[in-house]
């Protein structure tokens, strides 16, 4: 996914935080809730409490278009008491089970909505999606942590450059389909921050993060438009787990690229925008480098400010219900997101284990 637009990039309000008061760190058991859920809201056409509006005629469409794709077959439409909407919600919910939603719910706090708008009609008025789409919206709830500067150190020291190719690809392919939080964010928040400080009377009195400190040497001089060789480029490690580590992101990436992020109506999405007042879309994913580094502190700040207006959301899917190719595009994109979710989880579990083995060499040789 493109970097968001510095127009987009909404100021937060609240004080500077003072010297004296230390940047709150956000354990990662508030980061990654496993006690999360990704799903669809349940689809009865004015069900309370959920998002969906719409009447009858366009949850019948995708009804009928999921048979014709071979999504639903008669079975589940007896299963589902022959009612449209109880067909739509078996079928995608059958769907997500059987794309990783398991394995991602145990680490992503993520909300799977299906509606004619992105902001919830309950409470507001909201334009309909232009043409008689439908929209299946992707929010968080809070953001995957990902701590890389560990696997850059080791990937550099095994070849100069791996370590910045891999954080690279790494970033490229995850921005594609959600928002991630990074050291470019971190850097525009100490910018601004620094810029706050400076219109007080006692600057210097101020905390602000140190990046550069925290950045793995091979970013240190690296800018955004810096050309980076691919990971392809590269010989493989001989080191078994940064093998797969490699192995994993190249993956990563092939899938983020293997299907275009679906295009939305500019006009309308930019009167959404404007009528709803709409921030940035929350972080999916932290990318940091160690624990209480300078992204960490930066992302930590800004979270004490979200939820002020309501977020954009991460990923806006749109389907015309009464088109089977339309619907089988949808579900395609939908896959593509969820293995790259899995594939995201796959990344730090190598990353953790191989911590893991390390802080444990270490206390065995202590003990010796």
């Amino acid at each position: 996914m493109p970097r968001l637009p510095a127009g987009r990039q909404h100021p937060r309000p609240g004080p500077l935080p003072a010297r004296k008061r230390r940047p709150r760190l956000s354990p990662v058991g508030y980061l990654a809730n496993p006690a999360s859920l990704t799903g669809i809201p349940q689809l009865n056409s004015h069900h309370s409490g959920s998002r969906i509006s719409f009447g009858d005629s366009k949850l019948t469409s995708l009804a009928h278009s999921l048979v014709e794709i071979d999504l639903a077959n008669e079975s589940d439409w007896i299963a589902a008491a022959k009612v449209p909407s109880a067909l739509v919600d078996r079928t995608i919910r059958r769907f997500l089970s059987e794309h990783g939603q398991e394995l991602i719910t145990e680490h992503f706090e993520l909300c799977l909505s299906l509606a004619e708008s992105i902001v919830d009609t309950r409470y507001t008025e909201s334009e309909p999606a232009p043409n008689g789409q439908l929209l299946l919206v992707l929010n968080t709830q809070s953001s995957f942590p990902l701590s890389v500067g560990k696997a850059i150190d080791e990937l550099e020291r095994h070849q100069p450059g791996l370590g910045a190719a891999f954080h690279h690809c790494l970033r490229q392919a995850l921005n594609r389909w959600v928002r991630v939080y990074d050291d470019w964010d971190a850097r525009n928040r100490i910018e601004q921050m620094t810029e706050w400080a400076e219109g007080e009377d006692d600057p210097d009195s101020y905390e602000i993060p140190k990046l550069e400190q925290d950045l793995p040497e091979c970013l240190k001089a690296q800018t955004a438009t810096d050309p980076l060789p691919t990971l392809a480029s590269f010989f493989p490690p001989e080191e078994p787990w940064l093998r797969e580590l490699i192995q994993n992101t190249m993956e990563l990436d092939r899938v983020s690229h293997s299907i275009e992020r679906p295009k939305l109506d500019e006009e309308w999405l930019e009167r959404e925008r404007s009528n709803h007042a709409l921030d940035s879309p929350l972080p999916s994913i932290l990318l940091y480098f160690r624990p209480g580094d300078a992204v960490m502190a930066c992302f930590d700040d800004e979270c004490e400010y979200w939820g002020q207006e309501t977020p954009e959301p991460n990923l806006i899917i749109p389907l015309q219900p009464e088109d089977p190719e339309s619907v089988r595009q949808t579900l395609a994109v939908l896959q593509t997101l969820m293995r790259v979710l899995v594939l995201t989880v796959r990344i730090q579990n190598l990353i953790e284990e191989r911590e893991k083995q390390t802080c444990d060499s270490a206390s065995m040789s202590e003990a010796n």
